[in-house]
Protein backbone atom coordinates (compact mmCIF):
# COMPACT_ATOMS: atom_id res chain seq x y z
CA UNK A 1 0.00 0.00 0.00
CA UNK A 2 2.84 2.38 0.84
CA UNK A 3 4.40 1.65 -2.57
CA UNK A 4 1.20 2.58 -4.43
CA UNK A 5 0.85 5.71 -2.33
CA UNK A 6 4.40 6.74 -3.27
CA UNK A 7 3.69 6.22 -6.97
CA UNK A 8 0.47 8.23 -6.70
CA UNK A 9 2.28 11.07 -4.91
CA UNK A 10 5.04 11.17 -7.54
CA UNK A 11 2.46 11.27 -10.34
CA UNK A 12 0.39 13.93 -8.59
CA UNK A 13 3.46 16.09 -7.98
CA UNK A 14 3.96 16.48 -11.73
CA UNK A 15 0.37 17.68 -12.13
CA UNK A 16 0.85 20.24 -9.37
CA UNK A 17 3.63 21.77 -11.48
CA UNK A 18 1.15 22.48 -14.29
CA UNK A 19 0.15 25.65 -12.48
CA UNK A 20 3.56 27.15 -13.31
CA UNK A 21 4.40 25.20 -16.48
CA UNK A 22 3.86 27.47 -19.48
CA UNK A 23 4.39 24.54 -21.87
CA UNK A 24 1.16 22.93 -20.74
CA UNK A 25 -0.94 26.09 -21.07
CA UNK A 26 0.59 26.95 -24.44
CA UNK A 27 -0.12 23.42 -25.69
CA UNK A 28 -3.76 23.53 -24.57
CA UNK A 29 -4.25 27.00 -26.02
CA UNK A 30 -2.82 25.83 -29.35
CA UNK A 31 -5.20 22.87 -29.34
CA UNK A 32 -8.18 25.16 -28.77
CA UNK A 33 -7.08 27.28 -31.73
CA UNK A 34 -6.78 24.16 -33.92
CA UNK A 35 -10.23 22.89 -32.90
CA UNK A 36 -11.81 26.28 -33.59
CA UNK A 37 -10.00 26.66 -36.90
CA UNK A 38 -11.00 23.21 -38.16
CA UNK A 39 -14.63 23.33 -37.04
CA UNK A 40 -15.63 26.98 -37.49
CA UNK A 41 -17.15 26.20 -40.90
CA UNK A 42 -19.65 23.89 -39.21
CA UNK A 43 -21.54 26.85 -37.75
CA UNK A 44 -21.75 28.46 -41.19
CA UNK A 45 -23.12 25.24 -42.71
CA UNK A 46 -25.70 24.86 -39.94
CA UNK A 47 -26.83 28.47 -40.37
CA UNK A 48 -27.06 28.01 -44.13
CA UNK A 49 -29.03 24.75 -44.02
CA UNK A 50 -31.00 25.35 -40.84
CA UNK A 51 -29.94 21.88 -39.65
CA UNK A 52 -27.88 21.38 -36.50
CA UNK A 53 -25.07 18.85 -36.14
CA UNK A 54 -24.80 15.97 -33.69
CA UNK A 55 -21.91 16.36 -31.19
CA UNK A 56 -19.86 13.43 -32.53
CA UNK A 57 -17.15 15.48 -34.24
CA UNK A 58 -14.13 14.16 -32.36
CA UNK A 59 -13.54 10.97 -34.43
CA UNK A 60 -13.07 13.09 -37.57
CA UNK A 61 -11.25 16.31 -36.68
CA UNK A 62 -7.72 14.92 -37.09
CA UNK A 63 -8.29 12.09 -39.54
CA UNK A 64 -6.27 13.92 -42.20
CA UNK A 65 -2.55 13.25 -41.68
CA UNK A 66 -1.65 16.96 -41.46
CA UNK A 67 -4.35 17.56 -38.84
CA UNK A 68 -3.01 14.60 -36.90
CA UNK A 69 0.40 16.23 -36.71
CA UNK A 70 -1.19 19.45 -35.44
CA UNK A 71 -2.92 17.67 -32.56
CA UNK A 72 -0.03 15.44 -31.51
CA UNK A 73 2.73 18.08 -31.53
CA UNK A 74 1.28 19.93 -28.50
CA UNK A 75 1.28 16.66 -26.54
CA UNK A 76 4.95 16.18 -27.38
CA UNK A 77 5.51 19.74 -26.13
CA UNK A 78 3.97 18.78 -22.78
CA UNK A 79 6.30 15.76 -22.53
CA UNK A 80 9.36 17.57 -23.88
CA UNK A 81 10.97 18.06 -20.45
CA UNK A 82 10.96 14.31 -19.65
CA UNK A 83 12.32 12.70 -17.49
CA UNK A 84 10.78 15.61 -15.52
CA UNK A 85 13.81 16.12 -13.27
CA UNK A 86 14.41 19.12 -11.03
CA UNK A 87 15.98 19.54 -7.59
CA UNK A 88 12.77 18.59 -5.84
CA UNK A 89 12.33 15.50 -8.03
CA UNK A 90 15.89 14.44 -7.24
CA UNK A 91 15.04 14.51 -3.55
CA UNK A 92 11.89 12.44 -4.18
CA UNK A 93 13.90 10.01 -6.28
CA UNK A 94 16.38 9.43 -3.44
CA UNK A 95 13.55 8.91 -0.94
CA UNK A 96 11.34 6.67 -3.09
CA UNK A 97 13.99 4.79 -5.09
CA UNK A 98 14.57 4.74 -8.83
CA UNK A 99 12.02 2.04 -9.64
CA UNK A 100 9.14 3.66 -7.73
CA UNK A 101 10.05 7.09 -9.05
CA UNK A 102 10.22 5.88 -12.67
CA UNK A 103 6.87 4.07 -12.43
CA UNK A 104 5.34 7.27 -11.04
CA UNK A 105 6.69 9.24 -14.01
CA UNK A 106 5.37 6.67 -16.49
CA UNK A 107 1.96 6.81 -14.79
CA UNK A 108 2.10 10.58 -15.26
CA UNK A 109 2.62 10.07 -19.01
CA UNK A 110 -0.29 7.60 -19.19
CA UNK A 111 -2.70 9.85 -17.27
CA UNK A 112 -1.60 13.01 -19.10
CA UNK A 113 -2.25 11.43 -22.50
CA UNK A 114 -5.74 10.41 -21.36
CA UNK A 115 -6.48 13.90 -20.02
CA UNK A 116 -5.15 15.55 -23.16
CA UNK A 117 -7.43 13.65 -25.54
CA UNK A 118 -10.35 13.99 -23.13
CA UNK A 119 -9.73 17.74 -23.40
CA UNK A 120 -9.73 17.56 -27.21
CA UNK A 121 -12.91 15.46 -27.23
CA UNK A 122 -14.73 17.69 -24.74
CA UNK A 123 -13.83 21.00 -26.39
CA UNK A 124 -14.69 19.72 -29.87
CA UNK A 125 -18.22 19.81 -28.46
CA UNK A 126 -18.05 22.90 -26.24
CA UNK A 127 -16.62 25.17 -28.95
CA UNK A 128 -19.48 24.22 -31.28
CA UNK A 129 -22.39 24.26 -28.83
CA UNK A 130 -24.13 26.96 -30.87
CA UNK A 131 -24.69 24.55 -33.77
CA UNK A 132 -25.03 21.23 -31.94
CA UNK A 133 -28.05 19.23 -30.90
CA UNK A 134 -27.53 16.24 -28.63
CA UNK A 135 -28.63 12.96 -30.15
CA UNK A 136 -27.48 9.36 -30.03
CA UNK A 137 -27.28 9.15 -33.83
CA UNK A 138 -24.75 10.54 -36.30
CA UNK A 139 -27.42 12.90 -37.51
CA UNK A 140 -28.34 14.36 -40.88
CA UNK A 141 -25.58 16.96 -40.92
CA UNK A 142 -22.58 14.61 -40.46
CA UNK A 143 -24.10 12.15 -42.95
CA UNK A 144 -24.51 14.96 -45.47
CA UNK A 145 -20.92 16.13 -44.98
CA UNK A 146 -19.66 12.55 -45.41
CA UNK A 147 -21.51 12.06 -48.69
CA UNK A 148 -21.21 15.50 -50.33
CA UNK A 149 -18.63 18.22 -50.90
CA UNK A 150 -20.54 20.75 -48.81
CA UNK A 151 -17.77 20.91 -46.21
CA UNK A 152 -15.26 22.01 -48.83
CA UNK A 153 -17.52 24.84 -50.02
CA UNK A 154 -17.71 26.23 -46.49
CA UNK A 155 -13.99 25.64 -45.79
CA UNK A 156 -14.67 23.07 -43.10
CA UNK A 157 -11.34 21.76 -41.82
CA UNK A 158 -12.40 18.14 -41.43
CA UNK A 159 -14.39 15.61 -43.43
CA UNK A 160 -16.47 12.85 -41.80
CA UNK A 161 -15.49 9.43 -43.10
CA UNK A 162 -18.40 7.62 -44.74
CA UNK A 163 -17.11 4.14 -43.89
CA UNK A 164 -16.75 5.05 -40.22
CA UNK A 165 -20.32 6.41 -40.09
CA UNK A 166 -21.65 3.27 -41.78
CA UNK A 167 -19.73 0.78 -39.65
CA UNK A 168 -19.60 2.39 -36.18
CA UNK A 169 -22.13 3.86 -33.82
CA UNK A 170 -21.21 7.37 -32.60
CA UNK A 171 -20.31 6.17 -29.10
CA UNK A 172 -18.09 3.33 -30.33
CA UNK A 173 -16.33 5.64 -32.83
CA UNK A 174 -15.71 8.18 -30.06
CA UNK A 175 -14.40 5.47 -27.72
CA UNK A 176 -12.08 3.76 -30.21
CA UNK A 177 -10.68 7.09 -31.43
CA UNK A 178 -10.05 8.17 -27.85
CA UNK A 179 -8.50 4.81 -26.91
CA UNK A 180 -6.17 4.66 -29.90
CA UNK A 181 -5.20 8.33 -29.56
CA UNK A 182 -4.51 7.78 -25.85
CA UNK A 183 -2.27 4.78 -26.55
CA UNK A 184 -0.47 6.64 -29.35
CA UNK A 185 0.11 9.55 -26.97
CA UNK A 186 1.52 7.18 -24.33
CA UNK A 187 3.90 5.68 -26.90
CA UNK A 188 5.13 9.14 -27.91
CA UNK A 189 5.54 10.14 -24.25
CA UNK A 190 7.55 7.04 -23.40
CA UNK A 191 9.75 7.59 -26.45
CA UNK A 192 10.41 11.17 -25.33
CA UNK A 193 11.21 9.89 -21.82
CA UNK A 194 13.52 7.14 -23.05
CA UNK A 195 15.54 9.04 -25.62
CA UNK A 196 15.80 12.20 -23.51
CA UNK A 197 17.69 10.04 -21.00
CA UNK A 198 20.09 9.04 -23.77
CA UNK A 199 20.50 12.39 -25.53
CA UNK A 200 19.11 15.66 -24.21
CA UNK A 201 16.30 16.64 -26.56
CA UNK A 202 16.66 13.35 -28.43
CA UNK A 203 13.28 12.08 -27.30
CA UNK A 204 11.44 15.12 -28.61
CA UNK A 205 13.24 14.70 -31.93
CA UNK A 206 12.38 10.99 -32.31
CA UNK A 207 8.75 11.49 -31.25
CA UNK A 208 8.42 14.32 -33.78
CA UNK A 209 10.00 12.04 -36.38
CA UNK A 210 7.24 9.52 -35.70
CA UNK A 211 4.66 12.21 -36.44
CA UNK A 212 6.37 13.12 -39.68
CA UNK A 213 6.45 9.42 -40.61
CA UNK A 214 2.69 9.20 -39.95
CA UNK A 215 2.25 11.99 -42.52
CA UNK A 216 4.34 10.04 -45.04
CA UNK A 217 2.30 6.91 -44.26
CA UNK A 218 -0.86 8.91 -44.90
CA UNK A 219 0.22 9.24 -48.51
CA UNK A 220 1.76 5.77 -48.81
CA UNK A 221 -0.76 3.27 -47.43
CA UNK A 222 1.73 0.39 -47.44
CA UNK A 223 3.61 2.17 -44.61
CA UNK A 224 0.59 2.52 -42.32
CA UNK A 225 1.23 -0.86 -40.69
CA UNK A 226 4.52 0.58 -39.33
CA UNK A 227 3.00 3.85 -38.08
CA UNK A 228 1.23 3.49 -34.69
CA UNK A 229 0.34 7.20 -34.62
CA UNK A 230 -1.66 6.72 -37.83
CA UNK A 231 -3.95 4.23 -36.07
CA UNK A 232 -5.21 6.93 -33.70
CA UNK A 233 -8.09 7.50 -36.12
CA UNK A 234 -10.40 4.88 -37.61
CA UNK A 235 -9.71 5.72 -41.25
CA UNK A 236 -6.31 4.02 -41.01
CA UNK A 237 -7.70 0.76 -39.63
CA UNK A 238 -9.03 -2.04 -41.80
CA UNK A 239 -12.77 -1.55 -42.18
CA UNK A 240 -13.22 -3.59 -45.34
CA UNK A 241 -11.45 -6.78 -46.51
CA UNK A 242 -8.32 -6.22 -48.60
CA UNK A 243 -8.27 -2.44 -48.19
CA UNK A 244 -4.52 -2.61 -47.51
CA UNK A 245 -4.81 -1.30 -43.94
CA UNK A 246 -3.77 -3.16 -40.76
CA UNK A 247 -6.44 -5.20 -39.01
CA UNK A 248 -7.66 -4.41 -35.51
CA UNK A 249 -6.03 -7.63 -34.24
CA UNK A 250 -2.68 -6.58 -35.71
CA UNK A 251 -2.96 -3.14 -34.17
CA UNK A 252 -3.97 -4.48 -30.73
CA UNK A 253 -1.03 -6.89 -30.61
CA UNK A 254 1.39 -4.22 -31.86
CA UNK A 255 0.17 -1.71 -29.24
CA UNK A 256 0.49 -4.22 -26.39
CA UNK A 257 3.98 -5.34 -27.39
CA UNK A 258 5.23 -1.79 -27.99
CA UNK A 259 3.84 -0.42 -24.70
CA UNK A 260 5.24 -3.31 -22.64
CA UNK A 261 8.59 -3.07 -24.43
CA UNK A 262 8.86 0.68 -23.89
CA UNK A 263 7.83 0.41 -20.22
CA UNK A 264 10.48 -2.25 -19.64
CA UNK A 265 13.25 -0.39 -21.47
CA UNK A 266 12.45 2.93 -19.74
CA UNK A 267 12.46 1.22 -16.34
CA UNK A 268 15.77 -0.51 -17.09
CA UNK A 269 17.38 2.64 -18.52
CA UNK A 270 16.34 4.75 -15.52
CA UNK A 271 18.40 2.50 -13.23
CA UNK A 272 21.57 3.52 -15.08
CA UNK A 273 20.73 7.14 -15.76
CA UNK A 274 22.84 9.85 -14.12
CA UNK A 275 20.15 12.13 -12.68
CA UNK A 276 22.74 14.34 -10.97
CA UNK A 277 24.01 15.31 -14.43
CA UNK A 278 20.46 16.40 -15.39
CA UNK A 279 20.33 18.80 -12.43
CA UNK A 280 23.74 20.30 -13.17
CA UNK A 281 22.74 20.98 -16.78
Amino acid sequence: MKWFKSIFSITLQNFRKWKYDCRVWIALFIVLIFIHSLTKGLSDICNYTGVKSSPWIFPFIYMQYYNKMLFFFPLILIFSNAPFIDKNQLYVLVRAGRTTWCIGQMCYIIVTSALYFSFVMLFSIIINLDCIEFTGEWGKMLNTLANTSMGTKFHLGFTPEKNVINMFSPISAMWFTFLHSWISGVILGLIVFLFNMKIKGGGTFFASLMLVFSAVAGKQISLVKFSPVSWSTLNYIQLKPNDGLPSYEYISIFYIIMILLLLGIVLFSSKKYNFDKEIKE
